[in-house]
C-alpha cells in the first residue's frame, strides 16, 4: 500500500512537468498572491475529533483483567470497552497544484502535536475507576499519552464555478475532494522496541508504526485580496486493523487481547489561507 500511495504521488508530479517550466507559484498574505497561480502554497490549521471503532473479541467480557489485587490496572469483572470522541490539532502547508480551472491536486503534508484518542476499560464496580489506555503508557498508570504523526494526504480537489457573495466584493467557489492519507506515529517503532526488553512491561494500546486512510471533504475557498480562506469539514477512516498483534508487547498484554481490530475515524474540521 506504501508503495501504491508513494507511485500515485509520482504520477501526479509527472502529470505537472509541462506547468512547471512556466509555472506561477503563490504564498498567502503578500504580492506573490495569486489566484491563476499553477501552484499555490499555504498553511492549514485544522482541530480532529478522533476514535477508535473497536471489533472486540467474542469473550471479551467472559474474564476481567487481572495483574493481582495490589495491581492499579487490575479490573476484576468488566463492564464495557469503549473509545469515546477525542479531540486532536494539526497544522499543514497545503499545495494545490492547479490542472484545469475547476480541478486541483493536492498535496497537505501535516504535523499533529495533539491527539487523545484512547480506549476506555471499565470495570462493573464504580469505585474501581476505568482505565484508559494510550499508545504510551507507564507501569500501574491508568492513564497515558500519544506519539505525535506525520500526516501525508493526496487528494483530487473539484471545485465549482466562481459565484459572488451578495456584499459584492468576496468571491467564492465551493468544493469537494477524494484522497488517501498515510500516517506515520513518531518515535512509535524506537519505544516499542526499548520496552520488549524491559523486565515489566506497561501494556500500551500497541498500533501499527503507520497506517493509510480513505478520506472525503467538502468545503468553500472564499477569496480575499490578498489571499484565499477556506474552511473544510474532511472525513477519514483507516483502510485497515490499526492494531499491531504481533508486536512483543502483546505479550501478556490483557488488554489487548480483548480487542479483535480497531479502526482510526477523523472528522477534521480546517481553516486554510492560501
Amino acid at each position: 500500500m506504501r508503495k501504491c500511495f508513494i507511485l500515485l504521488l509520482i504520477i501526479c508530479c509527472v502529470l505537472q512537468t509541462k506547468r512547471l517550466y512556466a509555472q506561477k507559484y503563490s504564498f498567502p498574505f503578500g504580492n506573490s498572491y495569486d489566484e491563476d497561480a499553477n501552484i499555490l502554497i499555504g498553511i492549514q490549521y485544522s482541530y480532529i475529533n478522533s476514535r477508535y471503532i473497536l471489533d472486540l473479541n467474542q469473550d471479551w467480557s467472559t474474564t476481567g483483567i487481572d495483574y493481582g489485587p495490589t495491581h492499579s490496572n487490575t479490573l476484576p469483572n468488566l463492564k464495557s470497552i469503549a473509545s469515546p470522541a477525542a479531540h486532536g490539532m494539526s497544522v499543514g502547508i497545503p499545495i494545490d497544484f492547479r490542472m484545469t480551472d475547476n480541478l486541483y491536486a493536492n498535496f497537505s503534508p501535516s504535523f499533529v502535536f495533539i491527539n487523545n484518542t484512547r480506549v476506555i476499560f471499565t470495570d462493573t464496580d464504580p469505585e474501581i475507576l476505568p482505565n484508559e489506555r494510550y499508545t504510551r503508557n507507564t507501569l500501574e498508570n491508568r492513564t497515558g499519552t500519544n506519539f505525535n504523526s506525520f500526516e501525508l494526504p493526496l487528494s483530487l480537489k473539484l471545485r465549482s464555478d466562481e459565484k459572488i457573495f451578495k456584499n459584492k466584493f468576496n468571491r467564492y467557489r465551493g468544493f469537494i475532494t477524494a484522497g488517501a492519507r498515510y500516517t506515520s506515529f513518531l518515535g512509535l517503532t524506537t519505544e516499542y522496541n526499548r520496552l520488549k526488553h524491559e523486565p515489566e512491561k506497561p501494556y500500551p494500546l500497541v498500533l501499527k508504526n503507520g497506517y493509510f486512510s480513505w478520506e472525503t471533504s467538502v468545503g468553500v475557498d472564499i477569496f480575499f485580496t490578498h489571499f484565499k480562506m477556506s474552511p473544510e469539514i474532511k472525513f477519514s477512516q483507516s483502510l485497515g486493523n490499526v492494531l499491531d498483534k504481533r508486536h512483543e508487547l502483546t505479550i501478556d498484554n490483557q488488554f489487548m487481547d480483548k480487542l479483535d481490530k480497531a479502526f482510526i475515524r477523523n472528522i477534521y474540521f480546517s481553516l486554510t489561507f492560501q
